[in-house]
Formats: structure tokens, sequence, C-alpha cells
């Protein structure tokens, strides 16, 4: 009886998600580590040996950079458009790369201003996010001047022992971090705390129009970022998935194996 209403919730589960999405597509990929989309909504995901590969809307056309030092990527940003940006915390480097993936160039930080860098995103006024270890603090960084605009202390928010940053990402002028057991901090554009989310252990977000989703429990959890009201909409439960993107009506959905692109049925 037990396996028997496992199967029916997994057929319930499985008709809901065809009645709202159709399937266009599904394709092979090697597991990646990190996401991302650009403002066209071309696809881009990294994979553990560092390589960075490229698909168009409908996951029809590729395109690969491997990099010469392989390395497993930490943070992949591609809505800029113009420029893709990649941070290594490994290397303590950052990498932007030409939307063609045919140039890079790489950077380190400054030593004697930062001393560890935990996690780094790029800013909407061409700058760099990210948090130094040393100090925990939450610090702009001004890549054309190579100096700090502003540095935030975090440890009146949280202890930095035991709260691992897992994910942040700038968005309508707001920096949004994700840590494992306190929530999703919101901070404004100087660096200025506002408030949290109480989504704690988000490994990875991203946003479209007023929203914020992410994937929880095989689910796919949107969150309004003005009123905070949240609905969740089941996906596909033959698979566990990693993460979700987000395009107009297209839904791009990764697990270890496999990249699928459903498209959002019109209601009648």
């Amino acid at each position: 009886m037990k396996n028997f209403f496992l199967i029916l919730t997994f057929l319930i589960s499985r008709e809901s998600f065809s009645q709202s999405y159709e399937l266009i597509q599904s394709i092979s990929i090697d597991k990646p580590t990190e996401v991302s989309i650009d403002q066209g909504g071309n696809i881009y995901f990294a994979t553990f040996n560092g390589d960075i590969i490229r698909y168009d809307p409908l996951l029809k056309n590729r395109l690969i950079f491997s990099p010469g030092n392989p390395t497993t990527a930490t943070v992949l940003e591609a809505w800029q458009g113009l420029r893709i940006f990649i941070f290594h915390r490994d290397l303590q480097q950052y990498r932007l790369i030409n939307r063609n993936l045919s140039l890079h160039e790489d950077y380190s930080f400054p030593p004697e201003l930062i001393g560890f860098v935990e996690i780094a995103t790029p800013s909407y006024d061409n700058n760099i996010w990210l948090i130094d270890q040393v100090d925990f603090s939450l610090i702009k960084y001004n890549i054309n001047s190579k100096t700090v605009a502003s540095r935030t202390p975090l440890n009146q928010l949280l202890i930095s022992s035991s709260n691992e940053i897992m994910f942040c990402k700038e968005y309508q002028n707001r920096l949004f971090i994700s840590t494992k057991n306190y929530g999703i901090l919101i901070f404004d554009n100087f660096g200025n705390y506002i408030k949290t989310f109480q989504y704690p252990g988000v490994s990875s977000f991203n946003f479209w129009k007023d929203n914020m989703y992410f994937i929880s429990e095989n689910k796919l959890v949107n969150l309004n970022l003005y009123n905070e009201e949240s609905f969740t909409e089941e996906i596909s439960t033959q698979t566990d998935w990693l993460f979700a993107l987000i395009f107009e009506n297209r839904l791009y959905l990764f697990s270890e194996n496999q990249l699928i692109l459903y498209i959002k049925k019109t209601p009648h």
C-alpha cells in the first residue's frame, strides 16, 4: 500500500508538471558546477574540469571555452552579456571572457588590500563584490583603480565559523548573499545591510523580473522581491535537479548529466 501511494504521488506530480510545461529539448552534458544566462537567453555552464560551455536558447548550437590552466569555477556570471565573469577561489583570480568565448584575461586581487576572497560576483557598475574571509567583510572592489570602494563588516550579522557563504549575485541595485544556516542577506549598492530572506542553505538562485527563484527539495520556489510572497511549482521528479534557469516562458533544468528545456504552456 505504501508503494502504491508513492507511485500515485509520482504520477500526479509528473502529470501536473506536464500540464504546465512542454518538453522541447533534452541534451546530455557533463555535471555542471555553476550555471548562468545572458540577456539574449543564451545558456552557460561550467564543468568540473574548468570548461565553460554555451548553448543558444534552443540548445542547438554549442561553444566551448577550455582554459589553459583548468580549475573548477566557483562563480559564473554571464548576465552582463558583453563579457562573462568567472571567479576561481583556488587560484584567487577572476577571469573575463568575451561573449564568443574566444578571448579572455585573468586578474588577481591586490594582496595588500584583500586577504582571501571566499566568493566574488560582478556589480552592475562594472566593479566586483567580494567577501574577504580574513576579516569577514563584504567589499566592493573597483576594477579600474584597484581600490576598495566600500567595506562592510559581516561579523555583527553572522558568525563566520558557522555560516558558510554559498552564493551571491547583484540584481536591481541590491546584492543577495546566500548563507548555509542564516538565510539570504540583502544589501544595497553601497554595501548597507537591508534585511534577510529566511531561506537558509540555498546553493544557487537567479532572478526573472521581480522574482527570485531557486530549487529546493526538487521543487521550483519563486519569491517576489518586494512583497515576499512565494509560490512553489512541482517539477519533474524523474531525477534530482541541481540548477534552474528561467528566461521569458522557458525553463531550463540541469541535472548531473542532462540539460532540459521546457516551454511554459499558455493557459487557455
